[in-house]
């Protein structure tokens, strides 16, 4: 019997002459044609990367996606018999996620060399890599992160308005992006929804610490302390489980460190926050792990989780270092906070009047004015009571508990002045401290950006310093080509 003559296996080969395939707009012969085949996929650049390599590290870089992407148009592409195994849909997915995972190592590398630019060309030339609605749902996402790596969370918006994310959605990094992005206009059930949905399907440590964590935070803001109590503790479970087999990660310890602190503000329970602490500040001078940037995060959750512990001069002093390291402004907010709990109004009125509002997030602004109703409040000073009012009711906030405090406060705020007219004791301040003591800052437990956590702010970090480089640095991209 004749058998069918099997067909020759021919790889796909770009022409030398053809734009490469890494998004360089570099000819292929003058670009990755070099650098391939490589055996060591996603190994090599590493090490460049940890040397401070970052030009070799690009071009190791552009090599694995260029031979990812010949990998892609030899086998997947052509495949025209069923896998013994796979299904082809099956086969794509494992192509658009080994590809995306080898763009962002790209993205992070233009990044660190203050390419931020150049990012949405690159994006642009590498969307025809896969011809797959789930590539182009991932472009979408990255062009979301590039916005938001701009500071442009409207364009962030738009990048990914045209995919239909629900908790339904299977990719990891939608789900992450569109809480980030809309998580103020959701309601309880659908927060939680997503909680679950993104708990559910991420492999990360972190994820599932930050989202349980970000679940009971919901519960905490809806007035059920014990469900919160309950997750918080859930949640510790598996970090504790986790950290049994593994050491933790730097990321995975960030969330870990804010459950502890969740847990801790709740009944004020000094243990958890006391661990929180103690795991915390050998992080906040770990030069080798984290940039500036990402010290200056640590020592702010640092700060924070010593002034739930009412260590007062030590959580300023944990606040002025990260400020060193980072000039985050809500970080005289809360340094003030904590000058008013040791007695210092004075000073905790001249540190709060230097806050930079409009350079505030958004649920920064509610702790900033709350804050700055108390200092005033304290200081029976009618102008800054005045200015506190102004800045209550441009303090709107999406949480009915905050909102509810909030116009509390404006209509207190009315009192007092009436008291001081009057030449009548304004309301005693004890109390009030005592509930902002109960505020806790929004726990600092809502989900970050995309997920990415502290690699953003190493990044962002990056980008920011290296600005007046970048120029040099761009001139010596044509290192590509040797």
């Amino acid at each position: 019997m004749l058998k069918s003559p099997v067909k020759p296996y021919r790889p796909f080969l770009p022409d030398r002459k053809a734009p490469c395939l890494c998004g360089s707009m570099k000819r292929f012969g003058k670009c990755c044609a070099k650098r391939i085949p490589n055996r060591q996929v996603g190994r090599v650049w590493q090490a460049d990367a940890n040397a401070e390599r970052r030009l070799a590290a690009l071009l190791h870089v552009r090599a694995d996606i260029t031979q990812y992407r010949i990998w892609h148009l030899s086998h997947t592409v052509p495949l025209d018999v069923p896998h013994p195994i796979y299904s082809r849909d099956q086969l794509m997915l494992v192509d658009v996620n080994a590809l995306n995972a080898h763009l962002e190592n790209l993205m992070w590398l233009y990044g660190r060399l203050g390419w931020l630019n150049r990012l949405p060309a690159l994006l642009d030339d590498i969307e025809s890599a896969i011809d797959d609605p789930r590539w182009r749902a991932k472009l979408a996402y990255q062009r979301g992160i590039v916005a938001l790596w701009q500071g442009d969370r409207v364009a962030a918006a738009e990048k990914i308005a045209g995919l239909d994310i629900t908790p339904a959605c299977e990719d990891v990094d939608l789900l992450q992006i569109h809480v980030d992005l809309h998580g103020n206009a959701m309601g309880l059930s659908e927060h939680l929804d997503f909680y679950d949905a993104i708990v559910s399907r991420t492999r990360s440590l972190a994820d599932k610490l930050q989202y349980r964590g970000a679940y009971a935070f919901q519960l905490l803001m809806a007035g059920d302390d014990t469900g919160a109590a309950a997750r918080f503790e859930a949640a510790i479970a598996v970090g504790r489980a986790a950290e049994a087999e593994k050491p933790f990660s730097v990321n995975a310890i960030i969330w870990f460190c804010k459950v502890l602190e969740g847990r801790g503000v709740i009944d004020h329970d000094r243990a958890f926050l006391d661990e929180a602490v103690t795991r915390l500040v050998p992080l906040a001078d770990d030069k080798e792990q984290l940039t500036a940037s990402g010290r200056a995060i640590v020592g702010r959750q640092l700060g924070d989780a010593l002034r739930y512990a009412e260590r007062y001069q030590e959580a300023i002093e944990a606040y002025r270092r990260a400020f060193e390291e980072g000039p985050d402004q809500a970080l005289r907010t809360f340094e003030a906070e904590c000058e008013l709990y040791l007695g210092n109004t004075d000073q905790a009125y001249a540190l709060i009047r230097r806050v930079a509002v409009t350079k505030l997030e958004v649920p920064e602004r509610a702790d900033h004015a709350f804050t700055f109703f108390y200092i005033a409040l304290a200081r029976r000073d009618p102008e800054a009571l005045s200015d506190a009012r102004d800045l209550l009711k441009a303090a709107v906030t999406s949480e009915l508990y905050f909102e509810r405090l909030r116009l509390q406060h404006i209509v207190t705020i009315q009192e007092a002045l009436d008291d001081i007219a009057s030449e009548r004791e304004p309301a005693a301040v004890a109390p009030l401290l005592q509930r902002l003591k109960a505020l806790s800052r929004y726990v600092q437990l809502q989900p970050n950006i995309a997920g990415i956590g502290l690699n953003l702010n190493n990044m962002i970090d990056d980008l920011v310093a290296r600005h007046e480089a970048a120029n040099a640095i761009s001139a010596s991209d044509e290192l590509g080509g040797s």
